[in-house]
This record gives C-alpha cells, structure tokens and sequence, in this order.
C-alpha cells in the first residue's frame, strides 16, 4: 500500500502561526513607533511653514501699513486657521493676517508672537493634536503629544 505524503501535518501548519504571530507581536510596536515619528515630525513641519506664511503675511502688511506696530503684539489664531488677528498688550486690535498656506492648519487654539521687522519671537500652535512651539530662530519642537496617545 503506497502512503499519500503530500500536503502538511497539523503540526506543521500550527508552528508557522506561532511563528508568523511571534513575528507580528513584535513588528506591531516597532511600526506604530514609526507611524507616530511620522506624525510628529508633520506636525513639525507644519508649524514650520505656518510660521513662515504668518512672517510673509506680517511683511506685507508692515509694507503696505507703515501705521501698524506688529512688535510685542499677540496674534491668535483663527477657528479657521488661515488668519491671525492680532492685538497689543491693551487688547486693542492692530491687524489681521491672511495667510496663504497649503497644508495641516492648527487646530483651533495657538498664538503667535512677533517683533518689529516682523519676525515671529515666539509661535505656539496645536497641530494635529500635537501641542509644536516655534522659537526665534525657527525651530519647532513638539512640546506636548495628542490625546489618547
């Protein structure tokens, strides 16, 4: 009698899902890790630009306003985020800045200080639910991780 040893053994078959399941427990947390650095690293990135659209808007109106004194005003942003209104330590409103930005906009809290040339001081801004602050010199580090991370 000829014996039919074609196919594979339960045994078999139950080592490779042990082995593809040990496989998945740890590349799971290695690939959320990465998705998160992803995510933040956005963030960034969007601050940095939402940043430079606000100097750019902030140029022009200085140019186009020589009246208007931007320096140690606060600009909040707006719920849509495509505009800054801005107003001086007596909340008396001086400006408001249309930005053109493309993009992650803030979410709907975040303010934005600039100086006398029009150079933003200091920037503070949520962006996908990460908290992302802007100094001086225009680094944008995340200084705050979003909700239910």
């Amino acid at each position: 009698m000829k014996k039919n040893t074609k196919g594979f053994t339960l045994i078999e078959l139950l080592a490779v899902i042990v082995i593809l399941a040990i496989i998945a427990l740890i590349a799971t947390p290695i690939v959320l890790n990465l998705i998160d650095k992803a995510r933040k690293g956005a963030a960034e990135s969007s601050a940095y630009a939402y940043v430079n659209a606000a100097e750019k808007a902030a140029v022009v109106t200085l140019m186009e306003n020589t009246g208007v004194k931007l320096a140690g005003t606060t600009c909040t942003v707006s719920d849509d985020g495509k505009a800054l209104d801005c107003k001086d330590s007596s909340s008396s409103s001086v400006a408001t800045l249309s930005l053109d930005i493309k993009g992650d906009l803030p979410d709907d809290s975040g303010t934005i200080t600039f100086d006398d040339n029009g150079s933003v001081t200091d920037a503070s801004l949520t962006i996908n639910g990460y908290g992302v602050v802007v100094n001086s010199e225009g680094k944008a580090t995340i200084s705050t991780s979003s909700a239910g991370e």
